[in-house]
């Protein structure tokens, strides 16, 4: 999957949306910590790189192979924009 500014927040929302529905506990604890997010600022999206991460590591049993692809995405994108590489 293809991230970027104009799409970032909605592929959040539609992961969320999914494990709300299955009621995947652990993924959706780790990602509404920060989600949605507020400022824009770097902070932010290192927290959500941080995320990604967590839910890379620890749960990716939970999820299903494009929703661990879209956490890929997501995490490397957050991270690009933490090291400058995108504009926030």
């Amino acid at each position: 999957m293809q991230i970027d500014l104009g799409n970032a927040d909605a592929a959040m929302a539609k992961l969320i949306d999914g494990w709300c529905a299955r009621r995947s506990l652990n993924p959706l604890r780790q990602i509404l910590s920060s989600f949605p997010r507020v400022s824009g600022l770097t902070d932010e999206w290192g927290s959500l790189a941080i995320c990604f991460q967590t839910i890379r590591a620890q749960f990716a049993a939970e999820l299903t192979p494009q929703e661990l692809e879209h956490v890929a995405a997501l995490q490397h994108f957050a991270e690009s924009i933490v090291h400058g590489q995108h504009a926030a």
